[in-house]
C-alpha cells in the first residue's frame, strides 16, 4: 500500500509540473499574426462544406436520438408523477 501511494504521489508531482504554463519567449510580428490568422481561416473555411455534409448525412439519426431521449425523459417524469399520486391516494 505504501508503494502505491508513493507511485501516485510521484505521478501527481510529475503531472503537476507538466501542467505549469511555460513562456515560449516567441513574439510574433503584426504581419506574422495576420498570416497565421489567414491560414487558420482558410483551413476552417475548407472544413465548412465537409461539416455541413456530415450534418446533413447524420441529421435523421441525430434527430431520432434526441427524440428518443426526450421521450424517455418524459416517460420517467410520468412514472415519477404516477408514483407520487399513488402514494398520496394511499395516505
Amino acid at each position: 500500500m505504501k508503494n502505491a501511494s508513493e507511485v501516485l504521489l510521484l505521478l501527481g508531482v510529475l503531472l503537476w509540473a507538466g501542467c505549469e504554463s511555460q513562456e515560449t519567449g516567441i513574439r510574433l510580428t503584426s504581419s506574422e499574426r495576420i498570416r497565421i490568422d489567414s491560414l487558420a481561416k482558410q483551413q476552417i473555411d475548407s472544413l465548412v462544406p465537409l461539416l455541413d455534409s456530415l450534418c446533413t448525412t447524420n441529421k435523421e439519426a441525430i434527430v431520432q436520438r434526441a427524440l428518443d431521449s426526450i421521450i424517455e425523459l418524459r416517460q420517467q417524469e410520468e412514472q415519477t408523477l404516477r408514483q407520487r399520486i399513488k402514494r398520496k391516494q394511499q395516505q
